[in-house]
C-alpha cells in the first residue's frame, strides 16, 4: 500500500490558514496548532518538534505571540 506524503508547502499553507482564521487572537498555542495540522494531515512526516518549530516561526513572522505549551519530545 503506497503511503501518502505531504508537501511542506501544503503544511505551511495549513498553518497560514490557521493563523488567518485566528487573527483576532493575540497569541496561539503550539499544542492546538500541532493538533489541527495533524488532524488535516494525519500522515505528515514531520516530527512534533519540527512541526512546532515551523508553526512558531510562521506565527512569529505573522506577529503572533506564541505559547510554547507543547510537550514535544
Amino acid at each position: 500500500m503506497p503511503t501518502q506524503t505531504t508537501a511542506s508547502s501544503d503544511i505551511r499553507r495549513a498553518i497560514v490558514l490557521y493563523l488567518i482564521d485566528n487573527v483576532d487572537d493575540p497569541s496561539i498555542s503550539l499544542t492546538e496548532v500541532v493538533l489541527a495540522v495533524r488532524k488535516t494531515f494525519p500522515l505528515c512526516e514531520l516530527t512534533d518538534w519540527e512541526l512546532g518549530d515551523l508553526i512558531a516561526r510562521s506565527a512569529i513572522n505573522a506577529g503572533f505571540a506564541v505559547e510554547f505549551d507543547a510537550e514535544l519530545p
